[in-house]
């Protein structure tokens, strides 16, 4: 009864945009610290020093606040990789073009996964990548958060790797195995990184991994991707 109370009282109050947007910033902060899917209300307004009644005015509810945690996660991610995506969608822009050919699209993809591994490896970057982990994996069972955010996450990036990497002479099934093994090397690589903590042989067997992307990508768009089976043949 008494959070229906404090939500009719804040229905007349004007919302105080950037008072909202730092209270989201400092939840979010707070859940990469703590953990997101297991958060509670009382703690986190104690640690931004302000009270459950206020962040259920801003916010309307727990729920509702970790769905915009969720989503802020999502933007968040994405926007960190802008740069390199579109670089990557501007190599398949024009299949004419001389910058796709199999040796640019293997060094961008490469710079991208090797600054996405530095950037992992900072404070800020680890505390948001394990939050990052714990949403993909709750994705897994929830058909809701799977379509926001698990399907972006990765088609956002498989996509214009696989697209690249056609336009640079591989075939679309070839081209699309490829991307998505290259995603899929990187983020578990990433997990068992969190899982062992920062460690000489992941952080070799990450540097062996992009490596191997010249050697994929080299494979794929040679003699029409001979030696790579291609799921559409």
């Amino acid at each position: 009864m008494k959070q229906v109370e404090y939500k009719l009282a804040g229905m007349g109050r004007h919302k105080d945009v950037e008072r909202r947007r730092a209270l989201l910033e400092g939840c979010c902060a707070y859940a990469e610290e703590q953990g997101l899917f297991g958060l509670t209300l009382r703690p986190l307004a104690d640690r931004l020093e302000t009270s459950t009644r206020n962040l259920l005015h801003h916010f309307g509810s727990r729920e509702n606040l970790i769905v915009e945690i969720v989503d802020r996660t999502l933007v968040t991610h994405l926007a960190a990789s802008r740069d390199l995506l579109l670089r990557i969608r501007d190599l398949s822009a024009d299949e004419s073009s001389p910058s796709a050919t199999a040796a640019h699209v293997t060094a961008v993809i490469s710079q991208g996964l090797e600054m996405a591994w530095a950037e992992a490896h900072t404070p800020d970057g680890r505390r948001r990548t394990a939050m990052f982990f714990e949403i993909y994996a709750a994705a897994t069972r929830d058909p809701e958060l799977q379509q926001t955010f698990l399907v972006p996450v990765v088609t956002e990036w498989v996509d214009p790797m696989a697209a690249a990497i056609e336009a640079a002479g591989a075939s679309p099934g070839a081209a699309r195995s490829v991307a998505s093994r290259i995603l899929a090397a990187h983020r578990g690589l990433l997990l068992e990184d969190l899982a062992l903590g920062c460690n000489v042989a992941t952080d070799a067997a990450h540097r062996d991994a992009v490596l191997a992307v010249r050697t994929e990508i080299s494979r794929a768009t040679s003699s029409g991707g001979e030696g790579v089976h291609d799921p559409a043949e």
